[in-house]
């Protein structure tokens, strides 16, 4: 009886389609400069984060999984293009709660890797409108600027450094130089 029920469990479970998905959005760009535009796709798994796939960049495509957060409307993760070209990568809280906040992440290519080149951070309370932020980060040279409040923005340097997208997640700690609600 038991060899019965494993076998229809598991006759089951290979004709079940593959974890569903949603196409949160998809952008194009020749991030590698070989003359093709690689496809970068995000999508959503329902489980709270994106997953950002880079297609024609070569023989694989390649998976960044959990790269950012993915919430419900006016929280959707987004993309687009720099006037440079490179891919930004956008999640946010614009609408649940008095604390929202812009993420954006720069893809560029380099050393012959999709990296995270640069990190734009802001935030605000909805109440306490003095309680604001912006942190903006290149991760290829080192420069960046903050401004604190309503305060005037700063030119700063940091040693945050640039990461393969393949190892960036939505849990990455906001870096402690862009934690301007500690100053």
């Amino acid at each position: 009886m038991t060899s019965r029920i494993c076998a229809a469990l598991l006759t089951l479970s290979l004709s079940l389609p593959a974890a569903a998905q949603d196409v949160v959005d998809s952008t194009v760009s020749d991030l590698n400069g070989d003359g093709l535009r690689e496809r970068f796709t995000l999508l959503d798994y329902g489980t709270g984060t994106v997953d950002l796939i880079i297609e024609d960049a070569g023989p694989e495509r390649i998976t960044a999984a959990g790269i950012a957060w993915m919430g419900g409307i006016g929280q959707e993760a987004e993309l687009d293009l720099a006037v440079n070209g490179s891919v930004r990568l956008m999640s946010m809280n614009e609408s649940i709660g008095r604390n929202r906040w812009h993420l954006t992440l720069t893809i560029a290519y380099r050393g012959g890797a999709y990296m995270i080149a640069g990190y734009t951070y802001s935030h605000y309370d909805t109440l306490n409108l003095d309680d604001a932020g912006t942190c903006d980060l290149n991760l290829l040279n080192g420069n960046g600027f903050l401004t604190v409040g309503t305060g005037p923005k700063q030119a700063i340097r940091h040693d945050v450094a640039q990461v393969p997208v393949t190892e960036w997640k939505e849990t990455a700690p906001i870096p402690e130089v862009c934690r301007t609600w500690e100053r």
